[in-house]
């Protein structure tokens, strides 16, 4: 990973705000992802901090100030976290930031006694698959469901820790 971007989990005013806009400048030019996915994410970060209370952490990398990367785990008390944002800005592609940034996630889990961690994606996201299968997360389902644009696949992976 690049030495000048530095990764932090202290959120300060401003950062959920931030990792709303990545996801909205990064998806826009994917099919089926404009300003209606943008506002889905909004919707569930508004729901991490007022609904779930913020039980569990985001992670924002940054580099010159710039938000280059970030990824969260919403802990269930049912002894599972669930892996959500996970996004690295096109410009520090390439060198293992999105993996570092779930390898926290996972740690974090771990130091928090979960039994499993599980994320929901969707189909065309080649390399974010990619990234999970080769941490070990499996396919639990793929079911067509409803989301910000209309019916596309809902896959949700789960990974055990123990």
């Amino acid at each position: 990973m690049a030495d000048d971007i530095l990764i932090r989990h202290e959120l300060r005013p401003g950062d959920l705000g931030r990792i709303i806009a990545l996801h909205g400048r990064c998806y826009a030019a994917l099919p089926g992802y404009g300003i209606r996915f943008e506002a889905y994410v909004a919707r569930t970060v508004a729901q991490y901090v007022l609904d779930a209370g913020a039980g569990g952490r985001i992670w924002l990398a940054e580099r010159s100030g710039a938000l280059a990367g970030c990824t969260a785990i919403v802990l269930h008390g049912d002894g599972c976290g669930r892996l959500r944002w996970v996004l690295v800005a096109p410009s520090a592609r390439g060198l293992g930031l999105g993996r570092q940034l779930v390898d926290r996630a996972l740690r974090y889990c771990r130091d928090a006694d979960c039994r499993e961690v599980w994320l929901e994606t969707t189909n065309g996201l080649p390399a974010s698959r990619a990234l999970y299968e080769s941490l070990g997360f499996e396919v639990t389902r793929n079911e067509p469901e409803e989301l910000w644009d209309g019916v596309r696949p809902l896959i949700r992976m789960r990974l055990v820790l123990r």
